[in-house]
């Protein structure tokens, strides 16, 4: 009935057909959840039946109090249900969220009780195996970032999570009382009301389609009650973890997240049992071996040196600087550490990668004993294997930046990279556009650094180097060079200008195949704005610490940048495209500004950056970005080896208006 109100005479059947729409889309939602792409079959339809049925309860009381009631908030709910089942239950669900990339940090971390509970579940019986690993995931996805301090019974948990060598062996049937329930639905409660509905022939037909697609899909499972147990207990063993193993790796994981945390680094330091534990596989004299026969204890392994890294590097009133000067000290340990490196074990990568990092610590603290061989063969490793083609590129990447780390270390550059000048020469080719943006940007790093300590040859570095670096510095993306330049662009450079002008050959051959997505075009070009800074820090270097003269840089810029003021107007047009207050573009503004000036304190530039109004940009830019810089001085967050706030863009203008005054 419309009550004389036209507006109502549709009233009622858009109601019908918006409750059949509800009802079928809460039918779907069912099967989507208890499909095993979701859940595991053997518990995830009964845990979210039971979710079902706790929101029709909710729902008949009070309409509104579901709202936002999503499957996430109703599993962290149960972990403060007093029924083991329900706990259970919760965890498991939990489990799968946050492999699927769900955050539940903003849902538990609030209620401390709920925390302190999962901790209290790490204490449990060796026949609680499975519920532990559960409860171990879930703390070590919480771990980031929280001050031990609040949870002062989660160490005494952690090591003895450490400390298991030998257990009784976990009996599944004791899981089989809590998993088993009728293969009852809630289709009872849901076909009758969907029949009610205008669509209920439509919606019956579809999803009784979609449930013998289920059971198709299922019927390869029914070959014999083995082949059930064995595909039932994988699907178990891919959702709740593979062993006692898992509990080591876990606690593991809980450490290392913990220890980016000082605080959390003093705790763990201070604690000579756990120690001893995370220890114990460096300190192993049987470690190479053991890797070599048992792909389990490489998990154990590479979990154990990831959270020694994190100590070492940890401030000295942590206790972390003691932890490195022992490890130092140990013969042992520093041999498994050189020969873990040495390997040609493809499968312990991620440990080759992980001793490299401990080693390169130990070499740059002054504290540490470790002896000069050692750190020489440190270094000739790492050149081999980024100087390598075919390396894998993690490790490539890696040994790239230990070894950049490393080359700021005079006394120890000076001892090595002096025998290898050959070196200088491979590193430079890396600079290549064939090679990866990454493989680019650690080369460029490791020659700014040398030119640094003026360890470079001259002659490499204006015939070569230079050369290279201004080429593709200075090409501008956004306003293509002028007719007149490429007329005068010279025969000698006319190779290495023409390879650097082009895009890089890898994004290239992406983009043609239709292989980057938006994500990876934005980090395409993150990457290719770092490259860039690595560039122009490098030729602000070898310009600032005349490594070659200034005539002999001037020489040079004229062959790439041709022209009458094209050198400055090339540099103007970058600091027109980084115009904007983000920490990259203000980098690589200040490096622009600081070519500048050093090029003005020699008398350079100075009629053509009057002529090309380059200061009038400078100062625009100063004025845009000066909100940012100061944000960035006052949060401290101008530390790391990318120094963005200092020197203050401000009194770069300043100080280059007075040199071209």
């Amino acid at each position: 009935m419309d009550d004389g109100d036209n507006s109502k005479a549709n009233l009622m059947p858009a109601l019908d057909f918006f409750y059949s729409l509800i009802l079928c889309q809460g039918a779907l939602y069912f099967l989507w959840a208890t499909s095993d792409k979701v859940f595991p079959k053997m518990w995830g339809e009964p845990s979210v039946k039971q979710y079902l049925v706790d929101l029709q309860s909710k729902c008949w009381q009070d309409p509104k109090s579901i709202k936002d009631r999503r499957l996430v908030n109703y599993a962290v709910d149960l972990l403060d249900s007093e029924s083991s089942q329900d706990y259970l239950s919760g965890a498991r669900m939990l489990d799968v969220l946050i492999k699927r990339g769900v955050d539940v940090r903003p849902l538990i971390l609030p209620s401390s009780q709920k925390v302190e509970k999962l901790i209290d579940t790490l204490r449990r019986s060796s026949r609680d195996r499975k519920i532990k690993e559960l409860a171990a995931r879930i703390l070590a996805h919480l771990a980031c970032d929280r001050d031990l301090t609040q949870f002062p019974g989660l160490i005494p948990c952690i090591s003895s999570l450490l400390g298991i060598t030998t257990q009784l062996p976990y009996l599944n049937n004791q899981q089989g009382s809590i998993n088993q329930s009728p293969r009852q639905t809630i289709w009872d409660q849901l076909c009758p009301e969907i029949k009610k509905s205008k669509l209920g022939p439509l919606l019956i037909k579809i999803i009784k389609k979609i449930k013998l697609n289920q059971q198709g899909a299922g019927n390869n499972q029914h070959q014999s009650p083995q082949c059930r147990l064995d595909q039932q207990g994988a699907a178990e063993s891919e959702g709740e973890g593979d062993g006692w193993n898992e509990l080591i790796l876990q606690g593991l994981t809980i450490l290392e997240r913990l220890a980016s945390d000082q605080d959390n680094c003093r705790d763990i330091c201070s604690n000579p049992d756990l120690i001893a534990k995370i220890m114990s596989p460096i300190y192993s004299h049987t470690l190479i071996q053991d890797i070599n026969i048992m792909p389990a204890w490489q998990d154990v392994v590479n979990g154990a040196f990831r959270v020694v890294h994190q100590l070492i590097r940890a401030p000295e009133w942590t206790g972390g600087r003691r932890l490195a000067h022992e490890i130092s000290c140990s013969k042992q340990a520093v041999s498994n550490l050189e020969m873990i490196l040495d390997q040609g074990n493809s499968a312990i990568q991620q440990q080759k990668m992980q001793a490299m990092k401990i080693l390169t610590d130990l070499a740059l603290d002054s504290s540490s004993n470790l002896a000069m061989e050692t750190k020489e063969n440190l270094i000739n490793k790492q050149l081999q294997i980024f100087l390598t083609e075919g390396t894998e590129e993690d490790l490539k990447v890696t040994a790239g930046k230990t070894l950049a780390l490393l080359s700021k270390a005079g006394a120890i550059s000076v001892c090595t990279m002096s025998e290898y000048n050959p070196i200088v020469e491979q590193v430079t080719e890396i600079l290549d556009a064939k090679n990866k943006i990454i493989y680019r940007i650690i080369a460029a790093e490791i020659l700014e650094n040398l030119c640094t300590l003026h360890m470079m040859d001259k002659n490499h570095v204006k015939n070569t180097l230079l050369s290279k670096v201004l080429a593709e510095v200075l090409t501008s993306k956004k306003k293509p060079p002028s007719k007149a330049s490429e007329r005068q662009v010279s025969q000698t450079l006319g190779d290495i200008v023409e390879n650097l002008l082009q895009d890089d050959e890898e994004n290239q051959r992406l983009e043609h195949n239709g292989q980057l997505n938006p994500s990876e075009q934005t980090e395409t070009q993150t990457a290719m704005m770092e490259l860039k800074e690595a560039l122009l820090s490098l030729t602000s270097v070898i310009f600032d610490r005349l490594i070659i003269s200034a005539v002999d840089f001037d020489e040079v810029a004229q062959k790439v940048a041709p022209g009458e003021g094209e050198f400055v107007a090339k540099l103007k047009t970058i600091v027109e495209d980084n115009c904007e207050a983000t920490a990259n573009s203000l980098r690589v503004v200040k490096l622009c500004g600081m070519i500048a000036v050093t090029m003005m304190r020699h008398s350079q530039y100075n009629t053509h950056i009057k002529d090309q109004k380059f200061m009038e940009t400078l100062s625009e830019a100063s004025r845009i970005m000066c909100n940012l810089e100061s944000c960035m001085l006052f949060a401290g967050t101008d530390g790391g080896a990318k120094k963005t706030a200092r020197p203050l863009l401000s009194d770069l203008v300043k100080e280059a208006n007075a040199l071209v005054a």
